[in-house]
């Protein structure tokens, strides 16, 4: 139950008792047989500091059983004198002022005696039916307050000359309730055919040590078929919502809010609220509120936003919490059975992520008026589980789709796993290359079965990822290029490459993974060759690697990105090596590549990737070791290729339709130039390699480029 909530119970439930003290003044004065109606009127007034004025119609009582019959009772605050006395700074002045209307009120078994021997004034029952209260709030009254005093002088003013006033129930009938401010007159809350049932009223003068009782009453019982928090087009509504004490449960059968009617950016609707184990104790103003388990059964929430109007915005301040009558708030489990959030932004590029099926358990959270909404909010909880089926996002371009699937959290062990991740692209390889219009690298890949341990959380809700250990398998990258298009020679004029560690620091958020390890994975680079009108594909399968402080964070001392690999080139060539990729001039873009192959394979496995890709085929030949390394950055790149291989012959070939034809005159010439061999030993050629990287090109077609530039050498043929 929110803090509006609870403002609303104290309201409901302070009318109710005061219609039990109004009642028990007027049969006090009757039994008397001293009522006069001019009598009742200024004992009324009095007692509420003048701040009352009271009417009826018709009063009738039965001396036999000793019951009372109000008809068309009216209690009315004076606004008037109210504000008179806020403006002279009267610390007597009230937060609200009550307007009631009551068509008929009855009263059970008034205990005479009690009243005028022990000044004890006791009934049974208080029925009160149909009525209409205006709630008028005078908020801004910054006036130092003791909790304990006011307490002590509200009982005061209550019991007047009694020692006593005792009812063993009051119940309140089809009330309808408007609360607003009366400055404004904005409505805070409407409640419409509200029931209240009160147990065991009793206000003494020891009533402030009775943990057992809240605001006078053993028990209390509140239920309404609809609660319209706000006013016009600013209003949340409440469907069927229950409250009571004994069971200390609350239901909220359905929670709607959509402030897009009022500008808004966000909608929502809650069902199936419970809140269990409730405990509302000490002041009503300086209280402690417990809840046992608040359960959600399912919930949508959806939020809009703008680009433009945010970043105008300054940074939100961070604020307190607790800010109202509650000092300090604890709960002890809250379940989440299913959320759906979808998150919309507007502009030129709409984008849209949806989170399906979102489910959650907080554990023993403790909040007090020191603590604050922000990232420090996750420490003040035992535990955090949540578990997510889908989260779907879309990107700016509107060209891939990204999709979290089965993520669990949990703040207690420090681990998140996810089951996949996946950058789907949202159009095949053929309509992608035409809708970019030049050349661009298409991906689509899926990383599964992730898990990460020693998770901070706390610096994750800053938007900062630090992460002890990433551990994933079964994974796929897939990248596709067209040379058929031109080269985006407009986007990228003047501008650096786009390198892995380039990448890292244009993320916008800060990111430590210590080490991540990935079993399992398949790496394809597709490039399209618009002479043969046909791809080649740069296969590794069952790549497994290792890579050591991914980080755009800033060092004392210079820092690197290390990944060490192990893989299957084309389903048939294992290769090892390593990659380094230097953090202390990011912005150079400097790395290192090492591989090598140590066990010797059928050289025309490679025409699958000549062919389409080069137009040229290997006819025949092995391939006994192969080498490669460079150094390299967004100028150049230098290193050396040393390829080991014996009886080399191939074709050159040309392409009609679907068929290649060998060019004989080109193929007889290139064997002629082609050393068809080149053993292992002391005179082995090695290739020096000096490339200059095309800056309209990727960082894969820059490193295959500079395999091929020695290849070139060693074979001596331009492939």
């Amino acid at each position: 139950m929110n803090i509006t909530g609870r403002r609303k119970t104290k309201y409901l439930v302070i009318f109710a008792t005061a219609i039990v003290i109004i009642s028990g003044y007027v049969l006090y004065r009757v039994k008397k047989h001293a009522f006069l109606d001019h009598q009742l009127q200024t004992i009324v007034h009095n007692k509420t500091n003048q701040l009352y004025n009271l009417s009826y119609d018709s009063i009738s009582v039965n001396e036999v059983d000793g019951d009372l019959y109000i008809r068309n009772l009216y209690v009315k605050g004076d606004t008037a004198k109210l504000l008179q006395m806020i403006k002279s700074g009267d610390t007597n002045a009230s937060k609200m002022l009550l307007d009631i209307y009551i068509p008929l009120l009855k009263v059970v078994d008034f205990r005479t005696a009690s009243a005028l021997v022990a000044k004890q004034m006791e009934c049974k029952q208080v029925l009160i039916s149909d009525p209409q209260v205006t709630i008028y709030l005078f908020p801004g009254q910054a006036k130092a307050r003791n909790a304990k005093a006011e307490q002590e002088e509200l009982y005061k003013q209550i019991l007047g000359n009694f020692k006593l006033i005792k009812a063993e129930n009051v119940s309140v009938t089809n009330t309808r309730v408007v609360a607003m401010d009366f400055y404004t007159k904005e409505v805070k809350f409407r409640t419409y055919n509200t029931t209240i049932h009160l147990s065991d009223i009793a206000i003494d003068s020891t009533y402030n040590q009775d943990t057992t009782r809240t605001l006078f009453c053993k028990e209390i019982e509140i239920q309404s078929d609809k609660v319209v928090l706000g006013d016009k087009a600013n209003a949340a509504e409440i469907t069927k919502a229950s409250f009571d004490t004994r069971s200390e449960i609350v239901t909220l059968e359905k929670f709607e809010y959509d402030a897009y009617k009022n500008k808004g950016f966000f909608k929502s609707k809650l069902e199936g609220i419970s809140l269990k184990g409730i405990s509302w104790t000490g002041p009503v103003e300086n209280s402690d509120l417990t809840i046992g388990v608040a359960a959600l059964e399912r919930g949508e929430l959806e939020t809009l936003s703008d680009k433009k109007s945010d970043k105008k915005k300054t940074a939100n301040k961070k604020s307190l919490i607790l800010t109202g009558w509650i000092k300090t708030f604890s709960l002890t489990e809250l379940k989440l059975k299913s959320l759906t959030f979808v998150s919309k932004s507007s502009g030129a590029k709409k984008k849209t992520y949806t989170v399906k099926n979102n489910s959650f358990i907080i554990k023993d959270l403790l909040i007090d008026r020191e603590t604050l909404l922000d990232e420090s909010l996750v420490n003040r909880t035992k535990e955090i589980d949540i578990k997510n089926e889908e989260i779907n996002l879309t990107s700016e371009d509107q060209l891939y789709n990204y999709r979290f699937e089965g993520l669990t959290l949990n703040t207690l062990s420090k681990r998140i796993t996810i089951k996949s991740i996946k950058i789907l692209p949202r159009l095949n390889e053929a309509d992608f290359a035409r809708k970019m219009k030049v050349q661009s690298d298409r991906f689509d890949a899926k990383f599964n079965n992730i898990e990460c341990s020693r998770v901070e959380f706390e610096k994750l809700l800053k938007g900062e990822i630090v992460i002890d250990n990433l551990i994933t398998s079964g994974n796929s990258i897939n990248i596709f290029h067209d040379l058929s298009y031109p080269v985006d020679t407009i986007s990228k004029q003047g501008k650096r490459a786009t390198y892995p560690h380039h990448l890292l620091y244009d993320l916008g958020f800060p990111i430590k993974i210590n080490k991540v390890i990935a079993k399992k994975t398949y790496i394809e680079y597709k490039e399209k060759n618009p002479a043969s009108q046909s791809s080649g594909r740069v296969r590794f399968s069952n790549t497994s690697f290792t890579i050591d402080n991914v980080s755009n964070q800033p060092t004392k001392v210079p820092g690197k990105i290390t990944m060490d690999f192990t893989s299957t080139f084309l389903e048939k060539i294992p290769v090892s090596g390593s990659f380094v990729l230097y953090l202390d001039n990011y912005k150079k873009g400097r790395f290192m590549v090492d591989a090598e192959i140590n066990k010797s394979f059928d050289a025309t496995i490679l025409s699958q990737l000549t062919q389409p890709m080069s137009m040229v085929k290997i006819e025949k030949g092995v391939v006994n070791s192969f080498r490669f390394n460079i150094m390299a950055d967004t100028s150049i790149s230098q290193g050396s290729l040393t390829i080991t291989y014996d009886d080399i012959k191939v074709t050159v070939l040309k392409k009609k339709g679907n068929e290649y034809n060998k060019k004989d005159v080109l193929s007889f010439l290139a064997n002629i130039l082609v050393k068809n061999k080149n053993k292992a030993g002391p005179g082995a050629r090695t290739a020096n390699i000096v490339l200059k990287p095309d800056k309209y090109r990727s960082f894969f077609n820059f490193i295959w480029k500079s395999i091929f530039t020695g290849l070139r050498q060693t074979l001596t043929i331009k492939i």
